[in-house]
Protein backbone atom coordinates (compact mmCIF):
# COMPACT_ATOMS: atom_id res chain seq x y z
CA UNK A 1 0.00 0.00 0.00
CA UNK A 2 2.26 2.92 -1.06
CA UNK A 3 0.28 5.28 -3.30
CA UNK A 4 -1.30 7.87 -1.81
CA UNK A 5 -4.65 7.14 -3.73
CA UNK A 6 -5.34 3.84 -1.32
CA UNK A 7 -8.34 4.40 0.68
CA UNK A 8 -8.41 2.67 4.54
CA UNK A 9 -11.76 1.75 6.73
CA UNK A 10 -11.13 1.78 10.60
CA UNK A 11 -13.98 0.40 11.44
CA UNK A 12 -14.91 1.51 15.86
CA UNK A 13 -12.65 4.77 14.11
CA UNK A 14 -14.34 6.61 17.55
CA UNK A 15 -11.90 4.04 19.76
CA UNK A 16 -8.68 3.66 21.66
CA UNK A 17 -6.91 2.05 19.18
CA UNK A 18 -9.04 2.85 16.11
CA UNK A 19 -8.22 6.84 16.60
CA UNK A 20 -4.79 6.30 17.34
CA UNK A 21 -4.42 4.32 13.87
CA UNK A 22 -6.11 6.33 12.07
CA UNK A 23 -4.37 9.69 12.02
CA UNK A 24 -1.45 7.38 12.30
CA UNK A 25 -2.44 5.87 9.15
CA UNK A 26 -3.99 9.25 7.53
CA UNK A 27 -0.66 11.59 8.81
CA UNK A 28 2.04 9.44 7.97
CA UNK A 29 0.90 6.87 5.19
CA UNK A 30 -0.94 9.82 3.56
CA UNK A 31 -3.82 7.44 2.62
CA UNK A 32 -7.27 8.25 2.70
CA UNK A 33 -8.66 6.84 6.08
CA UNK A 34 -12.19 6.54 6.87
CA UNK A 35 -13.51 6.90 10.12
CA UNK A 36 -16.37 4.32 10.91
CA UNK A 37 -18.34 4.01 13.87
CA UNK A 38 -21.76 4.52 15.85
CA UNK A 39 -20.45 6.38 18.73
CA UNK A 40 -21.64 3.64 20.87
CA UNK A 41 -18.83 3.84 23.30
CA UNK A 42 -19.94 6.77 24.40
CA UNK A 43 -23.34 5.66 25.61
CA UNK A 44 -21.75 2.48 27.41
CA UNK A 45 -19.59 4.29 29.38
CA UNK A 46 -21.95 7.03 30.76
CA UNK A 47 -24.26 3.96 30.97
CA UNK A 48 -21.92 2.61 33.65
CA UNK A 49 -21.10 6.22 35.09
CA UNK A 50 -17.38 6.12 34.09
CA UNK A 51 -15.72 8.96 32.58
CA UNK A 52 -12.13 9.18 30.66
CA UNK A 53 -9.48 10.84 31.82
CA UNK A 54 -9.57 13.63 29.32
CA UNK A 55 -13.07 14.58 27.31
CA UNK A 56 -13.35 13.39 24.30
CA UNK A 57 -14.30 16.25 21.67
CA UNK A 58 -16.63 14.82 18.72
CA UNK A 59 -15.70 13.54 16.00
CA UNK A 60 -16.29 16.56 13.38
CA UNK A 61 -14.29 18.90 15.66
CA UNK A 62 -11.21 16.06 16.25
CA UNK A 63 -11.20 15.78 12.36
CA UNK A 64 -11.31 19.76 11.81
CA UNK A 65 -8.02 19.41 14.55
CA UNK A 66 -5.85 17.08 12.67
CA UNK A 67 -6.99 19.17 9.11
CA UNK A 68 -5.41 22.65 11.14
CA UNK A 69 -2.61 20.94 12.35
CA UNK A 70 -1.27 18.82 9.57
CA UNK A 71 -3.20 20.79 6.41
CA UNK A 72 -4.70 17.49 4.87
CA UNK A 73 -7.73 16.79 4.09
CA UNK A 74 -7.57 12.61 4.07
CA UNK A 75 -9.33 11.80 7.08
CA UNK A 76 -13.34 11.24 7.46
CA UNK A 77 -15.88 10.11 9.43
CA UNK A 78 -18.83 8.25 8.55
CA UNK A 79 -21.45 7.69 11.38
CA UNK A 80 -22.74 4.44 10.16
CA UNK A 81 -24.45 1.33 12.75
CA UNK A 82 -22.48 -2.27 11.66
CA UNK A 83 -25.28 -4.44 13.17
CA UNK A 84 -27.03 -2.59 9.91
CA UNK A 85 -26.35 -5.06 6.78
CA UNK A 86 -27.31 -2.36 3.91
CA UNK A 87 -25.64 0.37 5.80
CA UNK A 88 -22.56 -1.55 6.35
CA UNK A 89 -22.67 -2.87 2.40
CA UNK A 90 -23.29 0.81 1.43
CA UNK A 91 -20.36 2.10 2.98
CA UNK A 92 -17.90 -0.15 1.48
CA UNK A 93 -19.28 0.02 -1.89
CA UNK A 94 -18.94 3.88 -1.70
CA UNK A 95 -15.17 4.10 -0.75
CA UNK A 96 -14.39 0.77 -2.28
CA UNK A 97 -11.08 0.68 0.10
CA UNK A 98 -8.16 -1.61 -0.59
CA UNK A 99 -8.45 -2.75 3.02
CA UNK A 100 -10.85 -2.43 5.98
CA UNK A 101 -9.03 -2.98 10.15
CA UNK A 102 -12.09 -3.33 12.05
CA UNK A 103 -11.58 -3.11 15.52
CA UNK A 104 -15.50 -1.81 16.19
CA UNK A 105 -16.03 -3.85 19.37
CA UNK A 106 -17.30 -3.99 22.67
CA UNK A 107 -13.92 -4.32 24.26
CA UNK A 108 -14.53 -5.16 27.86
CA UNK A 109 -14.38 -8.14 29.71
CA UNK A 110 -15.90 -6.77 32.60
CA UNK A 111 -19.08 -4.77 30.92
CA UNK A 112 -19.86 -8.24 29.36
CA UNK A 113 -20.03 -9.74 32.62
CA UNK A 114 -22.51 -7.20 34.19
CA UNK A 115 -25.76 -8.58 33.36
CA UNK A 116 -27.32 -10.97 31.09
CA UNK A 117 -28.43 -7.73 29.13
CA UNK A 118 -24.56 -6.75 28.70
CA UNK A 119 -23.60 -10.56 27.58
CA UNK A 120 -26.09 -10.37 24.51
CA UNK A 121 -25.17 -7.30 23.54
CA UNK A 122 -21.50 -7.81 23.66
CA UNK A 123 -21.98 -10.68 21.45
CA UNK A 124 -24.45 -8.63 19.08
CA UNK A 125 -22.41 -6.17 18.65
CA UNK A 126 -19.20 -7.86 18.25
CA UNK A 127 -20.22 -10.77 16.11
CA UNK A 128 -23.15 -9.23 14.17
CA UNK A 129 -21.41 -6.40 13.14
CA UNK A 130 -18.01 -8.91 11.97
CA UNK A 131 -20.99 -11.05 9.96
CA UNK A 132 -22.67 -7.87 8.30
CA UNK A 133 -18.61 -7.10 7.04
CA UNK A 134 -17.70 -10.15 5.89
CA UNK A 135 -20.95 -10.43 3.98
CA UNK A 136 -20.15 -7.08 2.88
CA UNK A 137 -16.50 -7.31 1.27
CA UNK A 138 -17.96 -11.03 -0.62
CA UNK A 139 -20.39 -9.26 -2.41
CA UNK A 140 -18.93 -5.71 -2.74
CA UNK A 141 -14.94 -6.70 -3.62
CA UNK A 142 -13.37 -9.99 -2.20
CA UNK A 143 -9.81 -8.74 -2.68
CA UNK A 144 -9.96 -6.11 0.20
CA UNK A 145 -7.40 -6.82 2.82
CA UNK A 146 -9.44 -7.73 5.89
CA UNK A 147 -7.12 -7.21 9.30
CA UNK A 148 -9.77 -8.05 12.23
CA UNK A 149 -9.01 -7.36 15.42
CA UNK A 150 -9.40 -10.09 17.88
CA UNK A 151 -7.68 -11.02 21.23
CA UNK A 152 -4.84 -12.93 22.92
CA UNK A 153 -7.53 -13.58 25.48
CA UNK A 154 -8.88 -16.55 23.19
CA UNK A 155 -6.33 -18.83 25.13
CA UNK A 156 -6.83 -17.04 28.77
CA UNK A 157 -8.21 -20.66 29.50
CA UNK A 158 -5.58 -22.97 27.72
CA UNK A 159 -3.12 -24.86 29.20
CA UNK A 160 -0.13 -25.03 27.24
CA UNK A 161 3.32 -23.93 26.88
CA UNK A 162 2.84 -23.01 22.86
CA UNK A 163 0.98 -21.36 20.77
CA UNK A 164 1.61 -21.58 16.95
CA UNK A 165 0.52 -18.92 14.44
CA UNK A 166 -0.34 -21.32 11.73
CA UNK A 167 -2.76 -24.93 12.17
CA UNK A 168 -1.27 -27.95 13.12
CA UNK A 169 -0.90 -31.39 14.25
CA UNK A 170 -1.76 -32.51 17.54
CA UNK A 171 -1.19 -35.56 18.94
CA UNK A 172 -2.73 -37.37 22.18
CA UNK A 173 -3.32 -40.13 24.25
CA UNK A 174 -6.78 -40.95 25.16
CA UNK A 175 -8.28 -44.85 26.25
CA UNK A 176 -4.91 -46.34 26.18
CA UNK A 177 -4.18 -45.49 22.66
CA UNK A 178 -2.29 -42.70 20.38
CA UNK A 179 -4.89 -40.29 19.09
CA UNK A 180 -4.24 -37.42 16.74
CA UNK A 181 -6.29 -34.42 15.30
CA UNK A 182 -4.45 -33.24 11.65
CA UNK A 183 -4.57 -29.64 10.63
CA UNK A 184 -6.41 -27.89 13.55
CA UNK A 185 -6.23 -24.70 15.08
CA UNK A 186 -4.66 -24.44 18.73
CA UNK A 187 -8.06 -25.16 21.07
CA UNK A 188 -9.13 -21.94 22.33
CA UNK A 189 -11.02 -21.01 25.73
CA UNK A 190 -11.91 -17.98 27.40
CA UNK A 191 -12.37 -17.24 30.62
CA UNK A 192 -15.54 -14.37 30.32
CA UNK A 193 -18.02 -13.09 27.56
CA UNK A 194 -15.98 -10.95 25.74
CA UNK A 195 -13.37 -13.01 25.09
CA UNK A 196 -15.34 -15.54 24.30
CA UNK A 197 -17.00 -13.38 21.67
CA UNK A 198 -13.33 -13.15 19.55
CA UNK A 199 -13.22 -16.54 19.62
CA UNK A 200 -16.13 -16.93 17.86
CA UNK A 201 -15.31 -13.88 15.69
CA UNK A 202 -11.68 -16.23 14.51
CA UNK A 203 -13.51 -19.38 13.71
CA UNK A 204 -15.97 -17.05 11.35
CA UNK A 205 -12.25 -15.54 9.62
CA UNK A 206 -11.60 -18.96 8.98
CA UNK A 207 -14.32 -20.13 7.70
CA UNK A 208 -15.08 -17.20 5.27
CA UNK A 209 -11.93 -17.19 4.25
CA UNK A 210 -11.85 -20.41 2.68
CA UNK A 211 -15.63 -20.22 1.82
CA UNK A 212 -15.66 -17.19 0.18
CA UNK A 213 -11.85 -16.58 -0.69
CA UNK A 214 -11.30 -13.46 1.24
CA UNK A 215 -7.82 -12.48 2.26
CA UNK A 216 -8.53 -12.19 6.43
CA UNK A 217 -5.38 -11.61 9.06
CA UNK A 218 -6.94 -11.62 12.59
CA UNK A 219 -4.78 -10.49 14.98
CA UNK A 220 -4.71 -12.14 18.35
CA UNK A 221 -4.01 -8.71 20.14
CA UNK A 222 -1.98 -8.48 23.45
CA UNK A 223 -3.35 -5.68 25.91
CA UNK A 224 -2.64 -2.38 24.93
CA UNK A 225 -1.21 0.47 27.02
CA UNK A 226 -0.45 3.98 26.75
CA UNK A 227 -1.45 7.45 25.92
CA UNK A 228 -0.34 8.60 22.95
CA UNK A 229 0.85 8.32 19.49
CA UNK A 230 3.62 10.79 18.15
CA UNK A 231 0.36 12.75 15.89
CA UNK A 232 -1.30 13.54 19.43
CA UNK A 233 1.38 13.50 21.85
CA UNK A 234 2.47 16.95 21.77
CA UNK A 235 0.35 18.72 25.01
CA UNK A 236 -0.77 21.61 21.97
CA UNK A 237 -2.38 18.65 20.35
CA UNK A 238 -4.95 17.83 22.73
CA UNK A 239 -7.40 17.89 20.48
CA UNK A 240 -6.65 15.05 18.88
CA UNK A 241 -6.37 12.79 22.22
CA UNK A 242 -7.72 9.07 21.80
CA UNK A 243 -9.67 7.82 24.67
CA UNK A 244 -8.15 6.89 27.82
CA UNK A 245 -9.99 4.57 30.28
CA UNK A 246 -8.49 3.92 33.65
CA UNK A 247 -11.89 2.91 35.67
CA UNK A 248 -12.63 -0.86 36.64
CA UNK A 249 -15.06 -1.31 33.58
CA UNK A 250 -13.15 -0.04 30.32
CA UNK A 251 -9.66 0.46 31.80
CA UNK A 252 -6.75 -1.79 31.39
CA UNK A 253 -4.28 -2.63 33.82
CA UNK A 254 -1.34 -0.60 33.41
CA UNK A 255 -3.87 2.34 32.69
CA UNK A 256 -5.67 1.74 36.35
CA UNK A 257 -2.15 1.40 37.91
CA UNK A 258 -0.58 4.05 36.76
CA UNK A 259 -3.69 6.65 37.42
CA UNK A 260 -3.47 4.88 41.25
CA UNK A 261 0.22 5.75 41.37
CA UNK A 262 0.07 9.16 40.20
CA UNK A 263 -2.62 10.17 42.61
CA UNK A 264 -1.32 8.40 45.59
CA UNK A 265 -3.46 5.43 45.78
CA UNK A 266 -2.45 2.45 46.81
CA UNK A 267 -2.07 -0.22 43.45
CA UNK A 268 -4.50 -2.92 43.46
CA UNK A 269 -3.50 -6.39 41.91
CA UNK A 270 -6.05 -8.56 42.15
CA UNK A 271 -5.35 -12.26 43.00
CA UNK A 272 -1.69 -13.00 44.27
CA UNK A 273 -0.59 -11.53 40.85
CA UNK A 274 1.06 -14.17 39.60
CA UNK A 275 -1.83 -14.78 36.49
CA UNK A 276 0.43 -13.87 33.42
CA UNK A 277 -0.38 -11.23 30.69
CA UNK A 278 0.92 -10.18 26.78
CA UNK A 279 1.37 -6.46 26.59
CA UNK A 280 2.14 -3.95 23.64
CA UNK A 281 2.61 -0.19 23.76
CA UNK A 282 0.24 1.53 22.04
CA UNK A 283 2.80 3.27 19.34
CA UNK A 284 4.22 -0.65 19.04
CA UNK A 285 0.87 -1.58 18.02
CA UNK A 286 -0.02 0.93 15.40
CA UNK A 287 3.09 0.48 13.46
CA UNK A 288 2.40 -3.32 13.80
CA UNK A 289 -0.96 -2.78 12.01
CA UNK A 290 1.29 -0.50 9.07
CA UNK A 291 3.23 -3.96 8.70
CA UNK A 292 0.38 -6.11 8.36
CA UNK A 293 -1.12 -3.34 5.73
CA UNK A 294 1.41 -4.62 3.26
CA UNK A 295 1.68 -8.27 4.31
CA UNK A 296 1.08 -10.15 1.41
CA UNK A 297 -2.35 -12.34 1.87
CA UNK A 298 -3.80 -14.28 -0.72
CA UNK A 299 -7.44 -14.99 -2.01
CA UNK A 300 -8.88 -17.62 0.51
CA UNK A 301 -6.09 -17.57 3.18
CA UNK A 302 -6.53 -16.85 6.82
CA UNK A 303 -3.46 -15.20 8.56
CA UNK A 304 -3.05 -15.31 11.87
CA UNK A 305 -0.76 -12.66 13.91
CA UNK A 306 0.33 -12.48 17.55
CA UNK A 307 0.48 -8.94 18.52
CA UNK A 308 2.47 -8.83 21.72
CA UNK A 309 5.96 -7.41 23.05
CA UNK A 310 6.02 -8.92 26.38
CA UNK A 311 4.43 -11.29 28.73
CA UNK A 312 4.61 -10.39 32.64
CA UNK A 313 2.48 -11.07 35.85
CA UNK A 314 0.51 -8.50 36.94
CA UNK A 315 2.78 -8.46 39.58
CA UNK A 316 5.40 -7.53 37.66
CA UNK A 317 3.50 -4.69 35.85
CA UNK A 318 2.65 -3.42 39.45
CA UNK A 319 6.59 -3.32 40.48
CA UNK A 320 7.59 -1.56 36.67
CA UNK A 321 4.96 1.11 37.96
CA UNK A 322 6.35 1.38 41.62
CA UNK A 323 9.96 2.14 40.08
CA UNK A 324 8.78 5.15 38.51
CA UNK A 325 6.25 6.17 41.76
CA UNK A 326 8.82 4.13 44.39
CA UNK A 327 6.45 5.86 47.37
CA UNK A 328 3.59 3.74 45.71
CA UNK A 329 2.40 0.96 47.66
CA UNK A 330 1.03 -2.18 46.18
CA UNK A 331 -2.19 -3.82 47.80
CA UNK A 332 -3.65 -7.14 46.95
CA UNK A 333 -7.39 -7.73 46.55
CA UNK A 334 -9.52 -10.72 46.48
CA UNK A 335 -10.24 -11.56 42.37
CA UNK A 336 -13.29 -10.45 41.18
CA UNK A 337 -12.07 -12.63 37.84
CA UNK A 338 -12.07 -16.23 37.06
CA UNK A 339 -8.01 -16.58 35.97
CA UNK A 340 -5.61 -19.01 36.20
CA UNK A 341 -2.79 -17.89 38.81
CA UNK A 342 -0.43 -20.70 37.82
CA UNK A 343 -0.11 -23.34 34.69
CA UNK A 344 2.15 -23.73 31.73
CA UNK A 345 5.16 -20.84 31.03
CA UNK A 346 3.49 -19.68 27.05
CA UNK A 347 5.92 -19.46 24.26
CA UNK A 348 3.91 -17.62 21.86
CA UNK A 349 5.17 -17.89 17.77
CA UNK A 350 5.67 -14.15 16.58
CA UNK A 351 5.35 -13.54 13.05
CA UNK A 352 8.59 -12.54 10.89
CA UNK A 353 6.78 -9.12 10.23
CA UNK A 354 6.33 -7.96 13.54
CA UNK A 355 9.41 -9.10 15.15
CA UNK A 356 11.65 -5.85 14.71
CA UNK A 357 8.54 -5.06 18.06
CA UNK A 358 10.67 -7.15 20.00
CA UNK A 359 14.06 -5.51 19.81
CA UNK A 360 14.98 -3.78 22.56
CA UNK A 361 11.70 -4.11 24.19
CA UNK A 362 12.69 -3.58 27.85
CA UNK A 363 14.14 0.09 26.92
CA UNK A 364 10.97 0.79 25.05
CA UNK A 365 8.76 -0.82 27.34
CA UNK A 366 10.22 1.78 30.56
CA UNK A 367 10.22 4.26 28.15
CA UNK A 368 6.35 4.32 27.23
CA UNK A 369 5.51 3.59 30.99
CA UNK A 370 7.66 7.07 31.46
CA UNK A 371 5.35 8.33 28.58
CA UNK A 372 2.21 7.57 30.29
CA UNK A 373 3.11 8.80 33.71
CA UNK A 374 3.83 12.10 32.51
CA UNK A 375 0.51 12.05 30.53
CA UNK A 376 -1.11 10.93 33.62
CA UNK A 377 0.26 13.34 36.08
CA UNK A 378 -0.79 16.10 33.48
CA UNK A 379 -4.17 15.53 34.24
CA UNK A 380 -4.55 13.58 37.25
CA UNK A 381 -6.59 16.54 38.75
CA UNK A 382 -9.82 15.09 37.17
CA UNK A 383 -8.89 11.57 38.23
CA UNK A 384 -11.96 9.88 40.44
CA UNK A 385 -10.48 7.09 42.68
CA UNK A 386 -13.73 5.91 43.29
CA UNK A 387 -13.91 4.70 39.87
CA UNK A 388 -10.46 2.63 39.95
CA UNK A 389 -12.09 -0.29 42.39
CA UNK A 390 -13.61 -3.29 40.82
CA UNK A 391 -17.49 -3.47 41.38
CA UNK A 392 -18.18 -6.33 38.81
CA UNK A 393 -17.80 -10.34 39.78
CA UNK A 394 -17.37 -13.21 37.07
CA UNK A 395 -19.24 -15.55 40.37
CA UNK A 396 -23.02 -15.65 40.03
Amino acid sequence: MDQESQTVLVLGGDGYLGWSLGIAIAHRLGHKVVLVDKLIKRQWEKAVGIKLLVPLPRPSERITEYERIYRKSNLIFEKIDLLDPKATTHIIRKYRPSAIVNAAQQPSAPYSMMSAKNAAETFSNNMVSHLNTLWALAEVNKSILYIKLGSAGCYGGVNTDYIPLAKTDFRFEYGGRLRKVVQNWLPMQATDFYHQSKIADFLIDDLVADLWKLRVISVQQATIFGATVEENHPENHRGLVTRFNYDHVFSTVLNRFVCQAVIGHPITVYGEGNQRTGLMSLPDTVNSFFNLLNLDVGRGEHRVIHNYTHRLSIREIAEAVRKLRPKAAITYLKNPRRESESGLAKQIEVHPALQDAHNEKERKFMRELETMMAFAERYKDSIDPSLILPKVRWER
